[in-house]
């Protein structure tokens, strides 16, 4: 259980899950955790359908606590792999707040939200992985931090070109 090396406290944006030790680049931090929901349960969520984490073209992981808590950064610290798992993509101090890019795991063509994380490079709107840059959703690629769904679109995509 590595619930031990992080931990929930307050920051800029409210609740933030934060490390509780040094994370090294490449590191696995925890796996996300919660029932499996399908898309009409999560738009039944309402406010809170954004704290459900796509793990297939309708399939979710209904996250719960202290995980639901990881916040948005479109600048990260940390990235989703093998649909469930963090992974430090740079080194993360201890009480440093650990955030991944939802983009990353988003494909459905309807969610997005205001992004508040004040980052040099902020987008300004968080949505699906295809409406990034494309030097964005290459760099993601190449980390390994997309969802395997998400890479089969893309490659189905760049197929039909």
């Amino acid at each position: 259980m590595h619930r031990q090396n992080i931990y929930v406290s307050d920051c800029d944006l409210g609740r933030g899950l934060f490390a509780a030790r040094d994370y090294d680049e490449g590191e696995f931090i925890f796996r996300f955790t919660g029932p499996v929901i399908d898309f009409a349960q999560v738009v039944a969520k309402g406010e809170t359908e954004g704290n459900a984490l796509q793990i297939g073209p309708r399939s979710y992981l209904d996250l719960e606590a202290p995980h639901v808590f990881t916040n948005h950064s479109c600048e990260p610290n940390a990235g989703v792999r093998d649909d469930t798992d963090m992974y430090a993509l740079r080194k993360i101090r201890k009480d440093a707040e650990i955030r991944f890019d939802y983009s990353t795991t988003m494909s459905e063509g309807r969610w997005t939200m205001a992004c508040l994380c004040g980052t040099e490079s902020c987008r300004g709107v968080v949505g699906d992985f295809h409406a990034l840059p494309d030097e964005v959703q290459r760099r993601y690629i190449g980390l390994r931090t997309v969802q395997r769904f998400i890479l089969g679109e893309v490659a189905q995509t760049q197929g039909a070109k």
